[in-house]
């Protein structure tokens, strides 16, 4: 699907958590923030995510698709010691090397948007690279694996844990099935 990322707000405030990763805590504009808040991937983040892409290019993964799933900020300002305003950069590649800018991901609703489709492309991707580089007794499935990583959610969920995005997008990327954990 390709849709037109919405209008950016005119700033955000991150604030550096205790986990060492940016979340989003102010907007200019009103944008969705998810159950307990919303992560949002730093300069060294983006570069890590960008060339962990390129090894799924050949299994079907799309680049526009990571491209449209995130909108891009530079820093503005600092307003203290863990918090930085940002404002929106126009922008539309992932690639970001040496630059410093942020990546929020463009989320509708609790499971909609761009962001949600690059996570389903990627998840497609895995598995397809999983089942084409290891010969098992039978292939994994997508299904196999929203389940596993749907089952860390629930997890997460019960110990009032958030994910960041950073996070979400390696679990698909490291995720094998149960069955293959040593």
């Amino acid at each position: 699907m390709n849709r037109e990322k919405p209008t950016p707000p005119r700033w955000i405030v991150v604030q550096l958590g205790d986990d060492m990763n940016w979340w989003l805590m102010e907007s200019s504009a009103d944008i969705y923030w998810g159950g307990l808040g919303r992560g949002i991937l730093d300069p060294r983040q983006i570069a890590h995510i960008a060339e962990a892409m390129e090894d799924y290019e050949s299994y079907g993964f799309r680049r526009p698709l990571l491209n449209a799933a995130f909108q891009f900020f530079e820093l503005e300002s600092e307003v203290d010691d863990n918090r930085l305003r940002l404002s929106p950069v126009n922008r539309d590649e992932f690639d970001t090397a040496g630059e410093q800018i942020f990546a929020l991901p463009l989320i509708d609703d609790e499971e909609s948007g761009a962001y949600y489709e690059f996570l389903d492309a990627l998840s497609a991707a895995r598995v397809r690279k999983l089942n084409s580089t290891h010969h098992y007794a039978r292939d994994c499935t997508d299904l196999e694996m929203r389940e596993e990583l749907d089952a860390l959610d629930r997890d997460r969920y019960f110990a009032t844990d958030n994910i960041h995005c950073f996070d979400e997008i390696n679990e698909i990327l490291e995720w094998s099935p149960a069955e293959w954990d040593e």
